[in-house]
């Protein structure tokens, strides 16, 4: 492998290092998926063309990568439980939200029942009223009957 100076190309980074068998540059490319996500390797820059079939992973020094790593999959953990969490408060919303109608119904059926006592308790005050005023109109009568009765 021979020394080359670094450029960049749309694929990845490409190294200053390294030069394949094929004489294109070393591109440093990402795992995207799989387990093993995340990580970087030298790979051809033809492929899926004209690969040479030439791989090496990339020397992290320190352990950065797998510290990296082991963030993201933290993250990816508390993203996992923030949506299970959503998903339990949106069953939980949905609950409350039909005890709600529930409740709502209940509280227009005592509201009409209300309107009807009121109504029926209406008409009794008027009947009351009104056999009040009938009583009396009789008690007169019954007065002047009596003084007639005497006179």
């Amino acid at each position: 492998m021979s020394s080359e100076s670094s450029s960049s190309r749309g694929a990845g980074l490409i190294s200053s290092r390294l030069k394949y068998r094929c004489g294109a540059v070393a591109v440093v490319r990402m795992e995207k998926s799989g387990d093993n996500a995340g990580m970087k390797f030298f790979g051809c820059p033809n492929w899926p063309v004209g690969d040479c079939g030439f791989f090496q992973l990339v020397n992290v020094s320190n352990g950065g990568d797998a510290e990296l790593r082991f963030k993201l999959f933290e993250k990816d953990t508390s993203i996992a439980e923030k949506e299970i969490e959503f998903e339990f408060m949106k069953e939980k919303l949905k609950v409350v939200e039909k005890k709600l109608d529930m409740k709502t119904e209940e509280l227009n059926d005592t509201k009409m029942e209300l309107s009807h006592t009121i109504i029926e308790l209406m008409k009794a005050t008027r009947n009351e009223k009104n056999f009040s005023l009938a009583l009396f109109v009789s008690w007169i009568f019954f007065a002047m009957f009596l003084v007639y009765l005497k006179a």
